[in-house]
């Protein structure tokens, strides 16, 4: 349970911190984590029976990186002005 609490708040203080500096690197650096994590999570081999723990601390691990998504988008990529470098000049 540790471990996903400490990755909880790392995505937290990332997305936080890029909402309050409006320095969207801070929510991509967030959404970079969560699709690794996705990644491995969802790919990683499985006994072919689990017990209930694992099936709810798989579920918090896509709560914690579902989290970390929802930062990036709302506060990485929308407010990024310079997307695709088509800012208006």
């Amino acid at each position: 349970m540790r471990p996903i609490l400490i990755t909880y708040a790392v995505i937290l203080l990332l997305g936080i911190t890029s909402m309050l500096t409006q320095i969207h690197y801070f929510a991509n650096i967030a959404g970079f984590i969560s699709a690794i994590g996705f990644l491995f999570i969802f790919f990683k081999d499985r006994p072919e029976e689990e017990n209930e723990w694992q099936k709810k601390q798989r579920r918090y691990w896509y709560i914690v990186f579902a989290t970390g998504l929802f930062f990036s988008l709302i506060f990485g990529s929308l407010w990024n002005d310079q997307m695709g470098g088509m800012a208006p000049s």
